[in-house]
């Protein structure tokens, strides 16, 4: 297990081979792991621009389940955690127009390329782990610098050809840098003149495989665009695809980005780190460090609760389209008749029924998160439902019926304010009643004493 505490880090000492694919930790969680502290992430415009980028990645959780989540400041500007059990350090590096395209040198230097790698080597070069390095500047062309080298990385390389000379020319560049800056995972050499460096053994060929899991990636849109473009190329197709009504783009792109940055600047336990990580009783899977980690995760659950709608009421049955009867309903009938509800009620209880049944259907993303969010809600109406019960048995005399009395209490408290956490998508009261009916249909739920309602056609 890597120390990233001091120098030597990574497997096999500095500058050292890692463990093949496959061997060793090579499925290492980094999540198990302390990030080293990056005190130079403290400036307002790094992070609006940094969390702007992340919030790329979090928009496409609204409608891709390849994205499990992402957390922000963890060895690197934020991770991005997939479904399939990959990990993927990103780099954020904005650029200005008058400093011009990134040369090989300075993407080494202060482009980030060698603060990824170290990251990379205090992970272990674990196999599930990806990197990108995420930039709005061009990379110089030609032979042997940026552009060429953007090229040459990832698992199928657009180019091919002088791979090798490239990665030597990165790793006399890195080395280079560690000259003045302190990576324990770049070898240390005495000589101060890039051309008469003695490249270590086995540095090229760590490198060659750091470049191999690499991205660099000159898709983030500059600083003074980054919110338009977020808006209309992900945020807007995102509202359209889940059919979402009445979203205040704007403002929702907004609480988007604040939630990231409070992700960010959470150091509530900096000052403890330091401890925790020269602590060698320490066990990976600590309760402080999943509070942690907890604090900066950005899940789908917590992208949705940050949509923000304007104040127009939704209908209850969306507009332009025929009413949807729902299917079923019979043991529902049963229930509310064995609780004296009054027919023209029991016949507004189908009506909202039907009402959930067409909203659900239009609403639902068609992603596998789906049955989870509808899980989570019904849960919620499940248990003002039974409170209700537990009300209008205490109000009525023993051994009476208390059905009506508890139907009046469903239409009184079962409001989109009074559920503990927010639905998955914009609901009004009407439809969450008819979420209740539904569940009381399957049931889940009675509106008198339990009965059998299969065999009771009374």
């Amino acid at each position: 297990m890597v120390d990233t505490a001091g120098a030597g880090a990574g497997t096999g000492g500095v500058g050292a081979p890692c463990e093949p694919d496959g061997q060793g930790n090579s499925e290492l969680t980094i999540f198990d792991l302390a990030p080293e502290e990056d005190s130079g992430s403290d400036t307002l415009g790094r992070y609006r621009y940094q969390a702007e980028v992340a919030a790329r990645d979090c928009l496409a959780m609204f409608t891709q389940d390849a994205i499990d989540s992402v957390v922000c400041e963890w060895h690197e500007d934020f991770v991005v955690a997939w479904t399939d059990g990959s990990v993927e350090l990103v780099s954020v590096k904005h650029r200005e127009d008058t400093q011009g395209p990134w040369t090989l040198a300075e993407l080494c230097k202060s482009g980030g390329l060698t603060h990824l790698f170290d990251r990379w080597c205090a992970c272990e070069c674990a196999a599930n782990i990806r990197l990108r390095l995420a930039t709005n500047a061009a990379l110089k062309p030609g032979k042997d610098n940026a552009g060429v080298l953007a090229r040459m990385c990832g698992p199928e390389p657009e180019v091919t050809a002088g791979f090798i000379v490239m990665a030597e020319n990165v790793a006399r560049q890195m080395l280079k840098v560690r000259w003045k800056q302190p990576y324990p995972n770049v070898p240390e050499t005495p000589v101060r003149k890039i051309t008469d460096i003695q490249i270590p053994e086995g540095f090229v060929d760590k490198v060659a495989r750091f470049l191999g899991v690499l991205e660099i990636s000159c898709k983030p849109p500059h600083r003074e665009n980054i919110s338009d473009v977020n808006i209309q190329s992900l945020l807007v197709p995102a509202v359209e695809e889940l059919k979402l009504a009445d979203v205040d783009l704007e403002n929702t792109y907004r609480a988007v980005v604040d939630r990231i940055e409070r992700a960010n600047r959470d150091e509530n336990d900096r000052g403890q780190l330091a401890v925790y990580i020269a602590d060698p009783s320490r066990v990976r899977h600590s309760t402080q460090m999943q509070q942690r980690i907890g604090r900066r995760r950005i899940t789908r659950e917590v992208i949705r609760q940050e949509i923000v709608f304007t104040s127009v009421q939704l209908p209850t049955f969306p507009r332009g389209q025929a009413p949807v009867v729902a299917p079923g309903g019979a043991k529902l009938r049963r229930k509310l008749r064995r609780g004296r509800v009054p027919s023209d009620e029991a016949a507004f209880a189908e009506r909202l029924r039907s009402a959930w049944y067409t909203t659900w259907s239009e609403r639902r993303s068609g992603l596998a998160g789906d049955e989870t969010d509808l899980l989570n809600l019904s849960m919620d109406v499940l248990e003002l439902a039974f409170e209700c019960r537990r009300h209008s048995r205490a109000q009525v005399a023993e051994g009476s019926e208390f059905g009506i009395k508890m139907n009046d209490l469903l239409a009184e408290r079962l409001k989109v304010d009074a559920l503990p956490s927010p639905p998955p998508f914009q609901l009004n009261h009407l439809h969450l009643r008819g979420l209740a009916y539904q569940l009381c249909d399957e049931c889940h739920f009675f509106f008198s004493e339990p009965f059998d309602a299969d065999e009771d056609a009374s």
